[in-house]
């Protein structure tokens, strides 16, 4: 993945706003992996089996691994700019990233910078969730 990528589908796009809010602590937690693939269960419907829902996140986690903060912004913009008009649910998405954040008892400083910094990337403003 480079930064210039956009991703399929939007529930994808989620699923790497979940990652990066997940990691923003500087490591994913069993809590936090939980959180998200049960998130993914809402946002992925169509795939039944978990194993496969684990596959999909463990792909995209790897992927996320290799990408520089710099990179990781410029693929939050971008697929904002790209999905916008579509269905962004400012509530859902902040709900989700607030739920993987508190899935291991604490808010860490950099959990809530980087949470700062995606409703910065989606154009939200605090009226808006």
């Amino acid at each position: 993945m480079d930064k210039h990528n956009i991703f399929k589908n939007y529930e994808s796009f989620i699923l790497f706003l979940l990652i990066h809010v997940g990691s923003s602590d500087y490591s994913l937690k069993g809590s936090e992996i939980e959180v998200i693939l049960s998130k993914m269960e809402d946002y992925f419907p169509d795939i039944e089996d978990m194993d496969q829902l684990r596959s999909k996140f463990v792909a995209l986690k790897d992927e996320y691994e290799e990408l520089s903060d710099s990179d990781i912004n410029h693929i939050i913009y971008h697929n904002y700019l790209h999905y916008k008009n579509d269905r962004i649910n400012s509530n859902r998405i902040m709900n989700d990233l607030q739920e993987v954040i508190m899935a291991d008892g604490f808010i860490h400083d950099m959990e809530t910078k980087t949470v700062e910094a995606i409703k910065k990337l989606l154009n939200i403003r605090e009226g808006d969730h």
